[in-house]
């Protein structure tokens, strides 16, 4: 036990930002575990403060949701410390998860926004405005479900909280334009940080970004963000759409209610077979390989049925859209590429009819005798509400779809997407000619000496690869010293999603690191060890081998030991670990029952 505050047995850190710190921590009156989240003196100083700590945890303690953490307690007005105890939750944030997954299907990005939609809208309809909505506020719960955390608590933030270093507490890259510029907030400035969380959720990155928060906060206020559909042909235009509809500057044209949101991604998702947001998540969750396989099946059959009814209606503009998604998701799809090809025949057969038509009674009127088929179509109709992915162009014997770029593309490269279909020369007259996608360049930069095959094949410095998914494997190379190569798994698999665009693409391979080992010898039976680094925790007993995860190839962890009966220990002076090498045994001493930690 680090210490004991009111009925709370601290325990440890588990979490640490810039308002408050969260400890693992034991309820002593209704034993059951709790974290427990507590301001940092500097902010608890300030009165005005802690009478809004107060009043935000009052609020959200009566909020009840399954997408909301639940909040048990909270410190009185009269209390030395302010502090909240919550329900202890099991998994990573969002943010971690993200980090380590390498490919999220659109479908998926869009059930976690469909939850935290659910959580936010009963949020919105308690007047509470979360002012701080990010991936490292959502947290997995039982690798099944999801749920937001720290409500209310970005409420006292303000224009003062800013340092003479232009530092602000809070979360710069997911502001919304409002909270930058010091003007009234809302419940649509929760849309635009969820707007944020979604287009990070479906490209793997953040829509605002920058050398330094003060770049990233401009490039907030002058909407200037890289297309996501660019970012990541596979989401399609329809998600595409609302995203950048969430991340409108003005909030009168953003979406004006969680409810919005939540139903326009129900409909997105629903095109893809998915009936319950919720029971998807959990199931991707507990099988990400083969439910991410079953879901892009599942979407590249409702793209193609949607794209032909598209088709058979003459609405050119969405079955384009449906088609160049399943040859995102699928590269060289043959169904989809004779689809095409009677997108534009189709198209021609139309005008040639309709021009027919039109000469026929023109000779009637004129001469009464005369029949002739002009087969040069008429000029395309915009419609009245194009859709987002394509800008189509329709003439003689082509269909051109080739994908938008927005103005805003600072520190962007020019990757152009190659248009889905390209026009016919004199010899095709009468036909669509589909457009195969350039290769693109991809430069290898291998750290350490190992070997690289790409999808199969051995490959080394620079390779020509189409845009898509390729799979990179990395095994030691023959050249690898014995006591080197101990350090790494024998071999490393990584899926990469190479994107269209022209210039090299680089690729940085690194294999993946053997864990530490490590024991703990502590005398006491039954004492539970738990040994952190930077690349995650181990949790086990005395006297056991444990497989500690390693950020690099040497690393001195965190070791907290805790015997019943006795105070929580953390190991002082913890031994340096390196990845793959013998087990390390360390002998620790604990304190007496009542000690107080190191």
């Amino acid at each position: 036990m680090l210490r004991k505050l009111e009925k709370y047995e601290v325990q440890e850190e588990i979490g640490h930002g810039g308002m408050a710190t969260v400890y693992r921590a034991h309820d002593t009156v209704l034993d059951r575990m709790v974290a427990l989240k507590v301001m940092h003196p500097h902010l608890r100083a300030a009165e005005e403060a802690r009478r809004r700590f107060h009043r935000e945890a009052q609020s959200v303690a009566r909020l009840r949701h399954p997408r909301v953490l639940e909040i048990y307690d909270f410190s009185g007005e009269g209390s030395d410390e302010a502090y909240i105890a919550a329900e202890l939750l099991t998994g990573p944030t969002l943010k971690r998860w993200r980090e380590d997954t390498q490919e999220v299907p659109a479908e998926i990005a869009a059930c976690f926004v469909i939850e935290i939609a659910k959580a936010l809208e009963a949020a919105h309809e308690a007047k509470i405005i979360h002012r701080d909505v990010k991936p490292e506020n959502v947290l997995l719960h039982q690798a099944r479900t999801i749920k937001l955390t720290d409500f209310g608590i970005a409420d006292m933030i303000d224009a003062a909280s800013m340092t003479a270093t232009g530092q602000i507490l809070g979360s710069p890259g997911h502001m919304a334009p409002e909270q930058i510029e010091g003007k009234d907030t809302d419940t649509r400035t929760d849309l635009f940080s969820l707007g944020t969380v979604l287009y990070y959720l479906a490209t793997g990155r953040l829509p605002f970004t920058g050398r330094n928060p003060h770049q990233v906060l401009k490039r907030i206020v002058d909407a200037e963000y890289a297309d996501p559909l660019r970012v990541n042909p596979t989401i399609g235009g329809r998600l595409r759409s609302i995203i950048i509809k969430t991340l409108e500057k003005d909030p009168d044209e953003r979406y004006q209610t969680a409810v919005e949101v939540r139903e326009d991604l129900e409909s997105f998702v629903a095109e893809a077979g998915i009936e319950d947001a919720e029971v998807t998540l959990a199931a991707y969750l507990q099988d990400a390989e083969t439910v991410g396989a079953e879901l892009r099946d599942s979407t590249i059959e409702h793209l193609i049925e949607r794209g032909s009814r598209a088709s058979d209606a003459g609405d050119v503009p969405s079955a384009l859209d449906c088609y160049n998604r399943v040859l995102a998701l699928d590269e060289g799809n043959e169904r989809v590429l004779k689809l095409i090809e009677r997108v534009g025949l189709d198209r021609r057969k139309r005008a040639a009819m309709m021009s027919g038509a039109g000469l026929f009674a023109f000779g009637l009127v004129a001469c009464g005798v005369a029949y002739a088929v002009w087969t040069q179509p008429p000029e395309p109709v915009p419609s009245p509400d194009p859709t987002p992915v394509a800008d189509v162009a329709v003439d003689a014997g082509e269909v051109v779809a080739t994908a938008e770029r927005p103005d805003a593309m600072a520190d962007e490269p020019d990757a152009a997407v190659e248009p889905v279909v390209a026009a016919a020369g004199p010899e095709d007259a009468g036909r669509a000619v589909v457009a195969r996608p350039r290769l693109r360049r991809v430069r290898l930069i291998e750290r350490g000496l190992i070997d690289v095959s790409v999808d199969g094949a051995l490959r080394e410095g620079h390779v020509e690869l189409r845009p898509g998914p390729h799979v990179f494997t990395l095994t030691p190379s023959a050249d690898m010293p014995p006591d080197v190569r101990r350090r790494y798994q024998q071999t490393t698999t990584r899926r990469i999603q190479i994107p269209r665009g022209s210039g090299d693409f680089d690729v940085e391979l690194i294999m993946r690191l053997n864990p530490g080992a490590l024991t703990v010898d502590c005398g006491v039976v039954g004492a539970e060890v738990v040994i952190t680094t930077g690349a995650g925790s181990v949790r086990g007993h005395c006297d056991e081998v444990l497989a500690v995860p390693m950020p690099s190839v040497r690393t001195v962890p965190s070791i907290v030991v805790t015997a019943p009966g006795r105070a929580a220990h953390r190991v002082p002076n913890p031994p340096n670990l390196t990845a793959g090498a013998a087990t390390r045994q360390v002998r620790v001493t604990l304190p007496s029952e009542g000690t107080a930690a190191p």
